[in-house]
């Protein structure tokens, strides 16, 4: 494959970033979608988040950004690194869905197959 198509590829690649409270101090971290519907999604990203706290999920796909206000379901660890670092799984529930955010995410979904399951890889 060719660089100009690879970039092409990236470029087209939805990205997804988190930002939600970890120790008191507010972060924005990307994040990959494990799952997706117009409710909910399961993303795994770096830092613990706690339940029922809010949070933003951000989709940026073809050179537009949606930004979802979310409230965190649950959030386990999967990988704890040596250094301290934690990666997780969070399921969250969109809030408030405006709706250029769900068109955004009908989009996403159609794109991702009828499951929703992201197989792709990490933004």
């Amino acid at each position: 494959m060719s660089e100009h198509r690879k970039d092409l590829q990236i470029e087209k690649s939805p990205r997804f970033r988190i930002s939600g409270i970890t120790e008191g101090i507010t972060t924005l971290q990307a994040a990959e979608v494990l799952d997706l519907t117009l409710t909910t999604a399961l993303v795994k990203h770096q830092g613990m988040f706690q339940p029922q706290s809010p949070c933003l999920l951000q989709l940026g796909m073809n050179g537009e950004l949606s930004t979802i206000r979310c409230r965190v379901v649950n959030n386990r660890v999967i990988h704890s690194q040596r250094d301290g670092g934690l990666y997780c799984q969070t399921m969250v529930e969109f809030l408030d869905l405006n709706s250029a955010a769900e068109q955004a995410l009908k989009t996403l979904i159609q794109s991702l197959g009828t499951n929703g399951s992201w197989n792709g890889g990490g933004p």
